[in-house]
């Protein structure tokens, strides 16, 4: 046993270590979405309404706190980063496309942190909820691109003639304070809410950077976010009632995110200020998890969760067209006899601003005992490719890794 699990781990650094690399082009306006997973659940594609146990599902489904024994106390460091290639054709004499020529290659990582604990009073009376705090971030605005362009009709040794730089580069993020209370209603029936207060800010800029003796001037265009507040609410519900299936179910209702923004450009000396107001889409999700109850200590969990993109207000920019979105996630975790857990995962999530296109992401991790505590880690990759327009394309390779440690006490 413990032979497998040392090649499984070896199989994970394998992948963390070539996949490691801004944040994806097409959500940076209104930020990605970071799912507030643990390492156990990342490894399982993101799985867990239904599976999740105490703390670890405090984001994921808070009926899910219920289960907390005492104390519970996690956190995790969160790693992410994007692979973004943008590829242009080369055609024959006939027109044709022979293949793609990538004139830009932008690898970045970013770092997050969450941590959460629950407490449930030592009673034997069953009304005794269990109560959570915990942070998690929930939008990363970060970006960031550059692409240099240069004369193909001039070439000198050792450099080609530049002609322009241009660079993208977004900061920051929306974190989430949540206070959730998870309760056991009735024999293996939980329910729980959840109250995320939103808080962050962030910026944008673009910039063309021209050589010294070229005839064109730098240009800069920036824009601030900041007081940015909003709040959230979850409900959740878990039945264990069934032999061999558990199944829950969670709501996350819409949330507007408001503050102040402040639009400058190097043309003028003008700033535009004002207020502004994103409206974010309610989402629903339905998840369950299958254990055989056998000597094969394996489990199969399954989550769908449909996202009312179409409803994204934006008092800026005008209301976007975006499309509604179900993402898919499946995971198998199978333990070993000596406390550790080998964990693989698929997830399928359609693009919301276009649903010809999709990331599908595969994950791993392993899970075990260190000095007591519970110590997770997982890795995940996931692929998106889609049109910027005309024969132009963009693919991106967005990697995660992840490690948690759980403490009970």
């Amino acid at each position: 046993m413990r032979s497998m699990t040392a090649a499984i781990a070896l199989l994970m650094i394998t992948i963390l270590a070539g996949s490691a690399c801004a944040y994806t082009y097409a959500e940076w306006q209104y930020g990605n979405v970071i799912p507030p997973l643990d390492g156990r659940a990342l490894a399982l594609g993101g799985a867990g309404i239904a599976s999740a146990d105490g703390v670890r599902g405090m984001w994921l489904n808070p009926a899910l706190l219920g289960k907390t024994e005492r104390v519970e106390v996690i956190g995790s460091a969160y790693f992410v980063g994007a692979e973004e290639a943008r590829e242009a054709p080369l055609h024959d004499s006939f027109d044709g496309i022979i293949a793609y020529n990538t004139y830009a290659l932008n690898m970045n990582l970013y770092d997050h942190y969450i941590g959460a604990v629950s407490y449930k009073t030592p009673v034997e009376a069953s009304w005794a909820p269990t109560v959570a705090i915990g942070y998690a971030p929930r939008l990363d605005m970060n970006y960031g691109y550059h692409v240099q362009y240069r004369d193909p009709d001039f070439q000198t040794e050792p450099d080609d003639k530049i002609l322009a730089d241009y660079y993208a580069d977004g900061k920051g993020s929306v974190g989430a304070f949540t206070v959730a209370l998870g309760q056991e209603v009735t024999d293996d029936v939980y329910l729980g809410i959840g109250i995320d207060f939103l808080r962050g800010s962030w910026d944008a800029e673009t910039r063309w950077v021209f050589p010294q003796g070229s005839d064109g001037e730098d240009e800069r265009e920036a824009a601030s976010f900041d007081g940015v507040s909003g709040t959230q609410f979850t409900i959740g519900a878990l039945s264990q009632q069934l032999h061999r299936w558990d199944i829950g179910a969670v709501f996350r209702s819409s949330f507007t995110l408001k503050g102040d923004y402040a639009l400058s450009s190097s043309g003028s000396d003008d700033v535009s200020q004002g207020r502004f107001e994103y409206k974010y889409p309610w989402s629903f999700g339905l998840g369950c998890q299958y254990h055989p109850r056998n000597l094969i200590r394996t489990t199969v969990s399954f989550d769908l969760e449909y996202t009312r993109w179409s409803g994204l207000k934006d008092n800026l920019a005008g209301d976007p067209d975006f499309e509604n979105t179900t993402t898919y996630r499946l995971g198998v975790e199978h333990g070993f006899f000596d406390s550790s857990f080998a964990r693989f995962g698929f997830s399928y999530k359609p693009a919301y601003f276009d649903q010809s296109t999709s990331r599908a992401a595969f994950s791993m991790g392993l899970g075990m005992d260190v000095f007591g505590a519970r110590a997770d880690i997982s890795g995940e990759i996931g692929v998106r490719e889609y049109s910027l327009g005309g024969t132009e394309r963009l693919r991106e390779t967005t990697s995660v890794a992840m490690a948690s440690l759980y403490y009970a006490f």
